[in-house]
């Protein structure tokens, strides 16, 4: 179950309970350092200040979890702004006078002095003692999120400023910017020497909600291989070039890489987690506020109902509110965190993880479903409204309390092999195996797994970085793997061509078809395999439909299914009554009576959406169009297939040239050929501004053309 307090100090009292059960405590200012250090109790609530900073809106609250979760071909999000901005990080458009960069540089940075003030202070504090497993715990917590911080700002912004010890002790208040590659070590060697001090997650009270040793040893193995990889770096002395991209020197990438492995491997090897649920299980174990040790989350930041936490909020179907309220008792959802339209084309026939990527419909506040016929589908791995302990009312909004996992053990298998195919440059068999136990759980309920084994290394990379594309959507995990293996250019090229071509094949039949469909492996123009609408039933109640709902979490309200979503092969899950016969898309949209009778469902009897004599389901015959994206006046594809991807590669922004297409390079927009792949990709501005704040107290300077 979750933590049911955790009391704050250091930044106020916050409890971070599931269930509102909130302590009342004196106000920290009524103790002095040495009285808190000298009490584990009081030193144990100080860490829980250090917990409040990583989880406040502006850090992993919602920044790292929404706000800066960049577009690539798994996260997507559309704009329809056709001229630059200064506070878009998703489509790579922003400046120094962003908003949002601003207030995530300064939370990152308070949770960052406040870790270094705890440690410092417990290390001083009359309590520290080598031989006391509690307080070396508390010590190794700290610097495990206070490493997560680091981590996350050198992925954002690349080289910044750099210390481990606090204000106080320093008078530093300008810290000097260090290179990231020296920042990851130090935060290597520094969680090395913690680690062994720490307990594992099952000898915690609090288990996966605190940070373990394991917890420990995966972020050593996630900083080292980002390390190892490729990142965006600046000219010397030169401001105004967006950079270049390039990997450490080569003692250094073997040394980071040597660390990932060993790392990653000293998790497996452990036997302390394992995947034993189902993969959506994970997930809604969260939304439920159970918390599991022992299984796939190694450590998950521990939010609280009315108090913390957009998870579930931004996630899964829009529900609309009317005045505040809806009118059952999850409240209103967000629902605007999508997975790109084409990405679950992607996956293979009977993988679990592809029904978390398929939100088709949303919710108006009377709960009724409404098909989103949109350039993004609505992320279901998490949803408020999977909750079924009753912890909302229908005036709730965010702060859903739904737990978030930062670490997971198939994140740490996927990272072993990688590392390991890295270091040796083969295809081993332990890394084979490691790929292999995460995709056994995807395909652990399908008939086969169409699964072979790569013939070469740089085969095996790509089956790597596949399996994490379809295991982490929604985790940002998929632009910093791209950035690692210097990938992303290419794949924002192919998110933009692939949306781009499609939208102009729905208008006018001309597209760039033959090379995305070569490039996806997916005939996405062939109209048997990419209708221009949806044909769905509306379920009145899923818990009695015939058809297989099993990923829909929610048995109460009414959802739409969808007869074709994709290609004509897609598992739609639909059989007969001995439960044998799988249908197909084609099947069903040119002979829907013939698939109700042979579901032993009479058609003709079936009646309109919202009859409440219908007990089962209902028919819709329904032409929403879904992938018409194009500008019929205009003879355009539309804004948002033009400007989603604004500072990278996106259509013309002056009248009379909507219709052209421009790659940024080094700033400069040039155009590109129709029908004609590029030759090689400049380099992706994916680094932020320092914020321009800081530039003037810290006397930094902005590379990259900022």
């Amino acid at each position: 179950m979750k933590i049911k307090n955790i009391l704050i100090s250091g930044l106020g009292v916050l409890a971070l309970t599931a269930c509102n059960d909130y302590l009342d405590v004196d106000t920290p200012s009524k103790y002095s350092i040495e009285d808190v250090f000298s009490s584990q109790k009081d030193a144990n609530e100080a860490l829980n200040g250090v917990y409040a900073s990583v989880l406040a809106g502006d850090c992993f609250g919602q920044a790292y979890t929404y706000s800066l979760v960049l577009n690539s071909d798994v996260d997507y999000v559309s704009n329809s702004t056709e001229s630059k901005q200064t506070n878009t990080p998703k489509r790579y458009d922003c400046d120094a006078s962003s908003g949002t960069v601003n207030k995530v540089w300064k939370a990152t940075y308070a949770g960052i002095e406040n870790a270094n003030n705890f440690i410092f202070n417990l290390e001083n504090g009359s309590i520290y003692d080598e031989h006391n497993k509690d307080v070396m715990q508390m010590l190794g917590e700290a610097k495990v999120l206070r490493a997560m911080l680091y981590y996350e700002l050198m992925c954002y912004w690349g080289d910044v400023p750099f210390t481990l010890a606090p204000t106080s002790a320093t008078e530093d208040f300008a810290p000097a910017i260090e290179s990231r590659d020296v920042i990851a070590k130090a935060l290597v060697e520094d969680l090395a020497e913690a680690a062994p001090y720490m307990k594992y997650a099952e000898d915690n009270a609090q288990g996966v909600e605190r940070a373990s040793k394991e917890a420990c040893w995966a972020l050593i193995a996630r900083i080292s291989l980002q390390a190892a990889g490729y990142s965006l770096r600046h000219t010397a002395g030169d401001a105004t070039s967006y950079g270049y991209m390039a990997e450490p020197d080569d003692v250094l990438k073997t040394y980071f890489l040597n660390q990932a492995r060993t790392y990653a491997d000293s998790v497996i090897t452990s036997g302390k987690h394992a995947l034993k649920k189902n993969y959506q299980d994970v997930f809604y174990d969260e939304c439920n506020m159970t918390v599991s040790t022992g299984d796939d989350v190694i450590f998950e930041l521990p939010f609280a109902i009315e108090a913390s936490g957009y998870i579930g909020y931004r996630q899964g179907p829009t529900f609309q509110s009317n005045g505040g309220e809806t009118n059952y008792t999850w409240g209103e959802c967000g629902g605007n965190q999508y997975v790109e339209s084409f990405y679950r084309y992607s996956f293979a026939k009977g993988d679990a993880r592809k029904y978390v990527g398929e939100g088709f419909w949303y919710y108006d506040y009377q709960g009724t479903p409404v098909l989103r016929a949109s350039y993004g589908l609505h992320n279901l791995k998490w949803s408020k409204i999977w909750n079924t302990t009753s912890a909302y009312t229908n005036i709730t909004t965010g702060n859903t309390g739904i737990n978030y996992p930062y670490l997971r053990y198939a994140d740490v298998l996927l990272m072993y092999a990688e590392a390991d195919l890295k270091l040796t440059g083969e295809v081993n068999p332990e890394a084979l195996a490691a790929l292999k136990e995460v995709r056994e759980r995807a395909f652990r309920d399908a008939n086969e797994d169409p699964f072979v084994d790569p013939a070469n290394a740089e085969e095996f990379l790509k089956k790597i970085l596949d399996e994490r594309k379809w295991e982490f959507a929604g985790e940002n995990m998929r632009w910093k793997d791209l950035v690692r293996n210097n990938l992303l250019s290419e794949t924002l090229y192919w998110t933009f061509m692939r949306n781009y071509g499609v939208a102009e094949d729905a208008g006018v039949g001309i597209s760039w078809g033959d090379l995305i469909e070569e490039h996806d492996g997916v005939e996405y123009f062939d109209d048997r395999l990419l209708p221009n609408y949806l044909t769905y039933i509306y379920v009145q109640n899923p818990a009695k439909s015939k058809i297989d709902l099993s990923y829909y979490q929610n048995t109460i309200l009414p959802c739409l299914y969808v007869l074709n979503p994709e290609a004509a092969n897609a598992d739609l899950k639909t059989t007969d009554a001995s439960g044998a016969q799988i249908h197909s898309a084609v099947q069903i949209r040119n002979n829907p009576q013939w698939w109700f009778d042979d579901m032993g469902l009479d058609f003709k009897a079936i009646k309109k959406p919202n009859d409440e004599s219908v007990d089962k389901i209902t028919w819709t015959e329904s032409a929403e169009f879904f992938t018409k994206w194009y500008d019929e006046d205009g003879g355009y594809p539309q804004t948002a297939v033009r400007y989603s991807l604004y500072g990278y590669i996106r259509g013309g922004v002056d009248a009379g040239d909507y219709g052209s297409i421009y790659i940024i390079e080094n700033g400069v927009p040039k155009k590109i050929e129709a029908g004609v792949v590029p030759e090689s990709f400049p380099v992706v501005r994916y680094l932020l501004p320092i914020p321009r704040e800081a530039l003037r107290r810290g006397g930094y300077t902005n590379y990259y053309g900022y």
